[in-house]
């Protein structure tokens, strides 16, 4: 079987749609769509459930998707032992990150080792703490960058960063001026916080329920970025890790306060692999290079 049969294949199960994978592999859905029925007929069985949602695995389609993506990753590992044998750094990365770090720190650095290594590619997933160990222990990627909830026996932490949480609003909030909070001082005011499914959230539910404290949360949403809009369009404050605020505070664009610590316990963010996973040159070079890197380093 040809090797973009299985790249066509494992794009349709991921996005649920032959059209969207069209868009990404930029081949035409006729195309995609022929391979499919190819791969059908080769193993006289149905693969996908055709269905009003889109194109879902059946039984037998997740039993050849993981297969798939255990040769794919075997074919990834020989494309990179062999540039490894030529002097050079090349393959596919891929990992799982919360979106909190990507804009200060995991892009910027993927970006600077890009230049230096312009035969790499990134692929990357973007989702909350537990969808990234998730992701993590179903060996699908290299690397995860979360915030450490748990203790997972599967998963190798890298590197640890201490992470601080802030209050963040527009400068006409009424307490846009004070230089620390307490929570008692946030709970006359409307909050939009992100979903109880991220870390952040669970922290802060957690420090108020063993305060006694009860907030007002008028607007949950599992973005980050557009909970910035949000509070700006709408006056509330939010919680976010101070990675995530970083390019605000720096350029002014929001009044970022502290929080007091002991009330609102500074987290752990971590940097981990699957433990045992064998990684490439690619890998383990970027790897390293996000050990070196500031987590707040401001934009």
């Amino acid at each position: 079987m040809q090797i973009s049969m299985f790249k066509y294949f494992l794009t349709v199960a991921e996005t649920g749609s032959i059209r969207q994978a069209s868009l990404s592999l930029h081949v035409s859905a006729s195309a995609i769509s022929r391979q499919i029925q190819n791969l059908e007929h080769s193993f006289q069985t149905t693969l996908f459930d055709r269905c009003a949602d889109g194109m879902l695995l059946t039984e037998e389609g997740r039993v050849l998707a993981l297969h798939m993506q255990r040769t794919m990753r075997e074919m990834e590992l020989a494309r990179a032992k062999i540039a490894d044998i030529h002097g050079l750094t090349a393959g596919t990365v891929r990992y799982a990150t919360i979106e909190g770090v990507a804009r200060a720190w995991l892009f910027p650095a993927i970006a600077e080792f890009q230049k230096a290594h312009p035969l790499v590619e990134f692929k990357g997933r973007i989702s909350g703490a537990e969808a990234v160990y998730q992701t993590l222990e179903n060996d699908q990627v290299d690397f995860g960058i979360t915030m450490q909830d748990d203790f997972y026996p599967g998963i190798s932490i890298v590197e640890k960063f201490t992470t601080q949480f802030k209050a963040a609003m527009p400068h006409q909030h009424p307490l846009a001026k004070h230089s620390t909070l307490n929570l008692k001082d946030l709970t006359p005011y409307e909050l939009t916080m992100l979903d109880p499914t991220f870390h952040t959230r669970r922290a802060l539910d957690t420090s108020l329920l063993r305060l006694g404290l009860t907030a007002k949360i008028g607007f949950e949403l599992d973005h980050i970025e557009l909970i910035k809009v949000h509070v700006m369009q709408t006056g509330n404050l939010t919680i976010l890790p101070d990675y995530a605020v970083s390019h605000e505070e720096k350029h002014q664009t929001m009044a970022i306060v502290d929080i007091a610590e002991n009330e609102l316990p500074s987290a752990t963010t971590i940097l981990c692999v699957r433990r045992g996973r064998i990684l490439t040159k690619a890998a383990e070079a970027i790897i390293n290079s996000l050990r070196k890197r500031p987590i707040t380093l401001p934009l």
